[in-house]
């Protein structure tokens, strides 16, 4: 049986690539598997230190037979994870209907590959399904055992669609028009009164952040789109430290349960679990709002990027 394409996109941390590639080399699948690696290339003016971490990176790759094959590609230059992830996924889907994507920083459960096969399998043609996720990092509930659909898509391990990624769009200005024009605004953000989303678009917009996460974000409220999530995470989020390009955060993952059996995925009705966005709902703001300590590193954060003027109409 032919198993969905895994695509692995890392850079400069090999101790964090090692552990996910070990995790990985542990599922069940791992052996009817094929592994394509994206590694990026160093930014100019990058020190020694920098240059040294990338090349232990290209050498962890190659360290063991991962999965069944792997093929790698190495950037010369600097592309960026957004530019990397969008490159790659595009490549692979147009050689294959669905594909399955990790960062170098994820601890995945043995049966992460099998839990991915068979979700984007049964809902392959089902149009409303536009993602998988694996990473519930939202919610302690179990949902009686049963994976759930969620508004918003996974970023860190996950998989679509070849249906959806060509729906995918790059315009972030257009995004902001739809989002308004639709009256989808609200929906993107989650609830009124914290423009959660927002800000973040408006930062790619001004050019302060790049990101293909948040453009992938908004194209699936866009189209309506819901992603399967399993009960019990299928991986932990390793990058919660200061050698992280894209994430700086405190540790949310630290009591996050790892799945340590196969999560049952039949076909079911799609429609998003009120239960499962409450409970992403009140993690945000617990975790970001309600705490004042990480009130203020968020607010710093923000304030930051921010100009005033938009900061103030946000959050005054």
């Amino acid at each position: 049986m032919n198993r969905i394409p895994t695509v692995l996109f890392t850079y400069n941390r090999p101790d964090l690539l090692r552990q996910t590639l070990e995790s990985l080399s542990a599922n069940t699948l791992a052996g009817e598997t094929d592994l394509i690696v994206y590694a990026d290339g160093p930014k100019e003016n990058a020190t020694a230190d920098q240059l040294e971490k990338i090349q232990q990176v290209r050498s962890v790759i190659r360290e063991k037979k991962w999965c069944k094959s792997i093929t790698v590609y190495e950037a010369e230059k600097n592309k960026g994870l957004a530019r990397s992830v969008i490159e790659g996924v595009t490549a692979t889907l147009q050689k294959s209907e669905l594909v399955i994507v990790l960062e170098d920083d994820v601890l995945l459960s043995p049966f992460f590959l099998q839990y991915m096969n068979d979700a984007l399998t049964i809902y392959k043609d089902e149009p409303t399904v536009f993602a998988i996720g694996a990473w519930t990092y939202f919610t302690r509930r179990n949902f009686n055992h049963r994976p759930f659909f969620m508004r918003y898509p996974d970023s860190i391990a996950w998989g679509t669609f070849k249906r959806s990624w060509e729906k995918f769009e790059y315009d972030p200005q257009k995004i902001k028009q739809r989002l308004i024009t639709e009256n989808k605004l609200s929906r993107f953000n989650g609830f009124n009164n914290l423009k959660y989303f927002e800000p973040m678009l408006d930062l790619f917009i001004q050019g302060k952040i790049d990101s293909w996460a948040i453009r992938w974000t908004a194209t699936s409220i866009l189209e309506n789109g819901l992603t399967l999530f399993p009960p019990v995470s299928m991986v932990k989020h390793m990058g919660f430290d200061q050698a992280g390009t894209h994430e700086r955060m405190e540790d949310y993952n630290v009591d996050l349960p790892l799945a340590n059996e196969i999560a049952v995925v039949e076909k079911q009705e799609v429609i998003e679990s009120v239960s499962a966005f409450t409970d992403w709902k009140n993690f945000i703001l617990n975790r970001f709002l309600h705490s004042d300590s990480r009130k203020v590193k968020l607010m710093n954060r923000l304030k930051e990027s921010l100009p005033r003027f938009i900061f103030n109409l946000l959050f005054a």
